[in-house]
């Protein structure tokens, strides 16, 4: 068979299949156990003819069984860099088990989602998880859009359920006690203190949604990995990019906790920003978190504290220079800032372009450890896919939940104009 045939008997076992889910759905039943076993057996011969048409355009030829025809002229030629190159190794490492879940995302998102039980039944959910394996590969491609999640603490569950995170106060010291005292530790808690309890925040999961976006059925011609890369990582890095604005600014009630929210502030007389009040912040937090710490600020902030001169009549020499060590960004190494990294985090507000910052706060420094980032559902975004035939297409839409607190307000300060 060649690829024509093999395409025209594909959509004609897909238009069977699509028939018998229509009519489950238009009926408000599921499929009877016979029309399950004559889906799934319409379903294993999409997969067979996917695979059997996969190989006829990866080899560039009209026919593949009685022969090599030509290759056919103007095919497009995939690309192996950046994301969708990160997902081949991925792909290429997985299991069969794991290739079958990249395959069934991009089947999905194709409209070819038999493999997505959602789709065929009334009572389904209408969706797929994206595998756990595949979202670090998508995540870092897009770690410029979450700085503070590089540096916080990740805590990751298995629901979205409302929860609290157990924080034992680290600033209580231990005492002395005689020979023989109470300890404290029997049932009934002896001595005239309770125990430190176990408590902290209750961490909730909001939905964040990468909102729908049109997909015209043209699209979908490439591998599962390009599908994967260009969709679904698209939508991801919408998702990334707002959640880390939550992380920076939330208001913690209705949203996400952003650590500038209730973190330490450390006000300054100064109108503009200067290397000297970046020194006094690190010293504002508690040596306990400094060992710890990291600076925060956006590109431009970076940028003005590094245009500082000396001062000096004629002198270009930049002050920067003596306080500041360059990163290596192959490496993943962040510039350091008197001895501490200094991270770009875009979501927080800048310096004008005199340095000056009165109503905002330009300069973060702390220890980010003690910021937590809830992941919920073990950090597993969710796909929704759904037709628009008026434009010959469909939408694909992604959901992902998170919280964050910052667990201990003064292991984090910003600098403010007091």
């Amino acid at each position: 068979m060649n690829l024509h045939e093999l395409r025209a008997e594909r959509a004609e076992v897909f238009a069977q299949a699509e028939k018998l889910a229509n009519a489950a759905k238009a009926s408000g039943k599921d499929l009877t156990g016979a029309e399950r076993q004559q889906f799934n057996g319409l379903t294993a011969e999409i997969r067979e003819l996917d695979a059997a048409i996969a190989r006829c355009e990866q080899v560039g030829a009209s026919r593949f069984a009685n022969g090599i025809a030509p290759v056919v002229p103007n095919a497009p030629i995939a690309t192996n860099n950046g994301l969708q190159s990160q997902l081949r190794e991925v792909y290429n490492r997985a299991t069969p088990q794991q290739r079958e879940q990249i395959n069934g995302i991009a089947s999905y998102l194709m409209g070819r989602g038999f493999e997505a039980s959602a789709d065929l039944t009334p009572s389904g959910d209408g969706g797929v998880v994206i595998p756990s394996f595949v979202v670090p590969s998508l995540e870092r491609n897009y770690a410029q859009f979450a700085p503070v999640v590089g540096v916080a603490r990740i805590w990751a569950t298995d629901t979205g359920a409302d929860t609290v995170f157990p924080v034992l106060s680290d600033s209580e010291s231990a005492e002395q006690v005689a020979s023989a005292a109470a300890t404290g530790a029997d049932a009934t808690v002896s001595g005239n203190t309770p125990p430190t309890a176990l408590t902290g925040p209750t961490l909730k999961a909001y939905k964040i949604s990468s909102k729908p976006v049109f997909v015209p059925r043209e699209t979908f011609t490439d591998s599962p990995i390009d599908i994967v890369s260009e969709i679904i990582g698209a939508l991801l890095a919408r998702i990334i990019r707002f959640e880390n604005l939550k992380y920076t600014k939330g208001n913690g009630t209705t949203e996400a906790e952003g650590f500038l929210t209730n973190c330490a502030t450390y006000a300054t007389g100064a109108v503009a920003l200067d290397l000297d009040i970046a020194l006094d912040l690190a010293y504002d937090v508690p040596a306990l978190y400094r060992p710890n710490g990291v600076y925060m600020a956006s590109d431009t902030t970076i940028k003005y504290l590094r245009s500082l001169k000396t001062g000096l009549s004629g002198d270009k020499r930049a002050l920067w220079k003596e306080v500041y060590e360059e990163g290596n960004a192959t490496l993943g190494t962040p510039a350091r800032l008197h001895g501490y990294p200094i991270i770009v985090n875009n979501d927080m507000d800048s310096v004008a372009s005199d340095g000056t910052f009165a109503g905002v706060s330009p300069l973060a420094f702390g220890d980010f450890s003690r910021f937590l980032v809830r992941k919920a559902e073990n950090n597993q975004p969710f796909a929704y896919r759904y037709p628009v035939p008026a434009k010959d297409g469909s939408a694909a839409i992604l959901f992902r939940r998170s919280d964050s607190k910052l667990l201990v307000p003064s292991a984090i300060s910003k600098v403010v104009v007091s």
